[in-house]
């Protein structure tokens, strides 16, 4: 996703300085969906007619949407079978190698077999059938990535997107393979922008189905606590306490800590802390901020005291992050 460098601003202002009144407002689901960077590499259509099988290799994570037909998907190291259909999208969040074919059990082919003989380069399709899919892969920039992909399952599904209010993703397929098939300026960048939207959506609708563990994500859709999680987020340099975190939720001090140990995982403070450093994480990387301005920008007003504590979060100290971030 495209990032403000001057994300601690806490109300969006326009030119004059004033506040914006047509700004979205913040929520906390969005600051930190801002830090995770999709990035698209390569999309092809699939199309096989029964029997079938077709076996994709682990290291990349992987988005299929059927289109037409039927599949059965089998994932290595997993003992659940997987089925879905017309409208249904597939994520593998962890790059599990996997195998989709018409039936569980079905004997399948290496991908890269089957593309020496059956990819028709000039219509980006892989084989021919009354059963297929949009396969692509993709791949997370953002520094920190792995705290959002370690929360996920290895395979998200959700099924019938095709019906409303989905059928935005029909048009995501056809504006996805258009740019593939059409190369133009900005292609590339155009593909990993819709695959974003495809994410964000398939995110938040598996969030709001109830299915999210401990975590921020648990936080930012849980009415009682997002204002806080918001609070921390838009002005994370604040000294913030627990009891005037507490009073932004309408609860009392030990009610809101309790709440937020159990929905976050972690105490309101532990929670500001990681925060700070993760954001300090991304302006080391993504700004050329001097250190002393970074630590200040987080909340810590002695660059020493800013170090050690990064270097206890990302075992190196911030130059030397900021060097192996930009090398």
């Amino acid at each position: 996703m495209t990032q403000n460098p001057d994300f601690f601003a806490e109300t969006p202002m326009d030119s004059d300085g004033e506040s914006d009144p047509f700004a979205f407002r913040r929520d906390a689901f969005s600051d930190v969906l801002e830090l995770i960077r999709v990035r698209g590499n390569t999309v092809f259509t699939c199309a096989a007619s029964p029997p079938f099988g077709m076996q994709f290799p682990a290291g990349k994570c992987r988005l299929h949407i059927v289109r037409s037909g039927n599949v059965s998907i089998e994932v290595e190291g997993l003992q659940e079978q997987y089925q879905a259909s017309q409208g249904d999208l597939i994520m593998l969040m962890h790059g599990h190698g996997h195998i989709i074919s018409d039936r569980p059990g079905r004997p399948a082919s290496l991908l890269s077999d089957l593309a020496r003989q059956h990819f028709d380069r000039k219509r980006l399709t892989l084989g021919a059938g009354d059963t297929s899919w949009l396969c692509g892969d993709f791949g997370f920039d953002g520094v920190l990535s792995q705290r959002l992909l370690s929360m996920l399952p290895p395979v998200l599904i959700l099924k019938g997107l095709r019906e409303r209010p989905f059928e935005w993703l029909d048009l995501s397929c056809h504006f996805i393979l258009d740019e593939a098939l059409n190369p133009r300026a900005g292609a590339a960048a155009m593909i990993s922008r819709l695959l974003d939207v495809i994410f964000v959506q398939l995110l938040r609708t598996w969030a709001t189905n109830g299915a999210v563990g401990l975590g921020w994500l648990s936080g930012a859709i849980d009415a009682r606590i997002n204002p806080a999680i918001s609070a921390i987020h838009a002005c994370p340099q604040r000294a913030w306490t627990v009891s005037e975190l507490a009073d932004l939720t309408n609860l009392s001090r030990s009610a809101f800590a309790d709440r937020f140990q159990r929905v976050v995982g972690q105490a309101p403070l532990s929670y500001l802390t990681a925060w700070r450093l993760d954001r300090a994480a991304e302006l080391l990387r993504y700004s050329r901020a001097p250190i002393s301005n970074v630590a200040d920008r987080v909340g810590y007003k002695s660059e020493a005291a800013f170090s050690r504590a990064f270097k206890g979060r990302y075992e190196m100290s911030p130059t030397q992050w900021r060097k192996c971030s930009t090398d």
